[in-house]
């Protein structure tokens, strides 16, 4: 879960192309009790508000999954949000829903399922550091020395922060050397805080583990927002796509 990317996509598709109060999802059941324990997940500041810095956010427990997308940054209480939980779980069990918070149009919360397979390793319960390979397909091999290439291009601050392309701070940093394309992103669009030290031992481990093929790795700390994770990634640099042979399909 950027959470699970896929599922953020749907979400704000919904938000900018507009939706219905409540959408509930007949084809997907889910268990309240699971998702009042991945509600029960989020992360709010002292005064029971949620940090605006986190732009989604997702949690799982059990076979429910509940997704928070905020891009304005809207102030929200976590009254607000356990309302418009209660509400779409109220109007839709035992199946699945979502919708935009009353009041907050800006603001979709979606209750849904855990992904499966390739979305596995994105999911909050995942355990972090535990490395995952190969799940592009049609992808060609990366080198090894590529990978590190395309690692220690990436501009670095004072105290060792990642960096763009324009020396800033961002929740993405991508670079590609030859081969190899590497990711560091965060789940909830929060800037990354991870510096070089941290992230390092975490990437010659997954070139070691994976040996050329694409892989991912969630580290425990490393996003500004109390509820964002830092992912690892590293692929063949051939470009991404669906059902196009010249592209390779990724995860």
């Amino acid at each position: 879960m950027l959470c699970k990317p896929f599922v953020v996509v749907v979400a704000i598709s919904l938000i900018t192309g507009g939706s219905f109060a409540i959408d509930c999802y007949p084809e997907r059941v889910v268990d309240t009790q699971d998702c009042h324990a991945a509600m029960s997940q989020i992360v709010y500041n002292q005064d029971q508000t949620l940090s605006p810095v986190s732009k989604t956010l997702g949690y799982i427990s059990g076979n429910c999954s509940v997704i928070l997308v905020n891009l304005n940054g809207v102030p929200l209480t976590r009254e607000r949000i356990e309302t418009g939980f209660d509400q779409i779980l109220e109007k839709c069990q035992p199946h699945a829903g979502g919708g935009n918070l009353p009041q907050n149009e800006d603001v979709f919360l979606n209750i849904g399922n855990r992904g499966e397979g390739t979305y596995q390793p994105y999911e909050s319960d995942f355990p972090p550091l535990k490395e995952t390979c190969g799940l592009n397909k049609n992808a060609p091999d990366t080198q090894k020395d590529d990978c590190k290439k395309a690692y220690t291009s990436i501009p670095l601050g004072v105290d060792g922060q990642f960096l763009d392309d324009k020396h800033e701070k961002n929740w993405m940093i991508q670079n590609t050397y030859q081969t190899c394309t590497m990711i560091l992103y965060t789940s909830d669009r929060s800037d990354i805080v991870a510096n070089n030290e941290d992230v390092r031992p975490v990437f010659d481990k997954l070139l070691s583990k994976c040996k050329g093929k694409s892989g991912v790795v969630k580290l425990p700390k490393g996003a500004q927002g109390p509820n964002g994770r830092l992912f690892l990634k590293t692929r063949s640099s051939l470009r991404c796509g669906v059902q196009d042979a010249h592209k390779q399909i990724c995860f």
